[in-house]
């Protein structure tokens, strides 16, 4: 690292021995709470914004007092969100002035925690500690470049304001059973066998194999596809698509020893079970008039739009399991709207099961999806940071409550007369602690409900 092996000159050893910790409040404060404390039990002396505990002290004049007197070496949190703060800006400026006349070039040095970020131009030629790949490999990394430009160490530091610290907003636990709401829809009923149809003789068959022309689920196997479905009446398996039912095998056996007549292992068999849900809960989705929106696994997951999903609170009583949330609403601070997502696999182990998975998706217009990833991201991390696990499963609850529309289960076509029927609400398992959660972020403005002609309003000028 260009300049970080400099050895510190005596006179700032003499006078500057503090590490300063540059970082957003309050998205990044978990792994500074984290660094700090193996600084400190190293025998650094270290100040960051997390140590501030009680009130009555002028502690923005003290941290800034540190940084500018005390600290010899500035590290800097990177991530798109906190580089964008206007606090850590005011910090790299004065971190760059202040390296400039210490005669210290990497007196800054970045911490790569995510990426993408675009660094800031007064560090953008710095060499940055990698913590993305893993915080150990990236504290190793930082504890060999401090030894080696001999940053003065004493006795391990107390660590009772980093211990402090950790406990803030701390979750108690007590000794009294609680009910947890999974992300599993246990398949209640199925198909009981599974076909392998092949085109018909004369047919082209690139199109057979193509799974969007099917009617149903169906995963491409050799010349033909395993699918729940058989050819309709008239013959077909799509729409001008001609096919015929080859063999079939129970379900059940397929999942527990493959299908050795096809050439498929039961790890194979699974794979393909788990790609037939999927596509059934797409095809579902969008039957319902739901958008889909590909994340970095090009996975999908379905939201709807402000014409199509619910646009106050949706209520949600399975009797055991009562509440209400919204699915969609609006950030007037931000100029967004937010759409709850989910996507989902059809799981064979331990038990047969579809697990969903939830996400946020954003538009400006309540219509269409914001494409721009690192926008996304930014939205996504700075919009939820105060949504406790409460409200996410509320949120899960009420999603299909909706989609279920308020029955006791969920069907996803899978072949004329055939679904795959699942349970809702999730499935819930019993824990022997209750969790007391801790205080709560202050309300974002963002959060509250959007009541009803606000949305008509929206609606109306959209339709003109």
């Amino acid at each position: 690292m260009d300049g970080a092996t400099k050895t510190v000159t005596s006179a700032m050893a003499a006078e500057r021995k503090a590490i300063f910790i540059s970082h957003a409040t309050p998205e990044d404060n978990h792994f500074v709470r984290w660094l700090g404390a193996k600084l400190t039990a190293m025998g650094y002396e270290v100040w960051a914004d997390v140590m501030r505990l009680h009130g009555g002290v002028d502690w923005a004049r003290e941290l800034e007092g540190a940084l500018r007197k005390r600290a010899a070496k500035m590290l800097l949190v990177c991530t798109p969100t906190g580089l964008e703060k206007q606090g850590v800006r005011n910090e790299i400026q004065i971190g760059s002035d202040l390296a400039r006349e210490l005669n210290d070039k990497a007196f800054i040095i970045p911490l790569r925690l995510e990426t993408p970020y675009e660094a800031p131009f007064l560090v953008a030629q710095a060499q940055y500690i990698d913590f993305k790949s893993g915080w150990a490999r990236g504290l190793t990394e930082l504890a060999d470049l401090l030894r080696d430009i001999g940053l003065p160490r004493e006795a391990p530091g107390a660590m009772t304001s980093w211990l402090d610290s950790h406990a803030l907003g701390a979750d108690q636990l007590l000794g009294k059973s609680e009910p947890l709401v999974s992300n599993w829809l246990q398949v209640q009923r199925q198909p009981k066998r599974i076909h392998f149809c092949e085109s018909v003789v004369g047919a082209p068959l690139e199109p057979f194999l193509n799974r969007q022309n099917h009617s149903f689920a169906a995963v491409p196997h050799r010349a033909g596809v395993i699918t729940f479905a058989v050819p309709d009446a008239d013959g077909n398996l799509g729409a001008g698509l001609p096919g015929k039912d080859v063999a079939s095998v129970s379900t059940r056996r397929f999942l527990e020893e493959g299908w050795p007549d096809y050439g498929i292992e039961p790890y194979q068999a699974k794979r393909m079970y788990s790609d037939l849900g999927a596509q059934a809960f797409d095809k579902f989705c969008r039957n319902r008039g739901l958008k889909g929106f590909a994340g970095s696994g090009r996975r999908l997951s379905w939201w709807g739009d402000i014409k199509t999903a619910p646009s106050g609170q949706v209520r949600f009583d399975w009797s055991y399991r009562r509440g209400s949330r919204q699915v969609i609403g609006q950030s007037g601070k931000r100029g967004v709207h937010w759409h709850y997502a989910m996507n989902a696999q059809l799981r064979a182990s331990p038990l047969w099961h579809l697990r969903v998975s939830p996400r946020l998706v954003f538009s400006e217009n309540g219509m269409d999806a914001i494409e721009d990833a690192k926008r996304s991201h930014v939205l996504r991390r700075s919009f939820a940071k105060g949504w406790r696990n409460a409200r996410w499963r509320d949120m899960l609850c009420a999603y299909l409550w909706w989609l279920a529309d308020r029955k006791s289960e969920l069907h996803l076509p899978v072949g004329a007369g055939e679904v795959i029927a699942l349970a809702v609400p999730p499935m819930q398992f019993s824990c022997p602690v209750t969790v007391l959660e801790g205080d709560e972020l202050p309300p974002d403005d963002d959060d509250p409900d959007i009541p009803a002609d606000v949305w008509a309003d929206e609606m109306s000028e959209e339709e003109e």
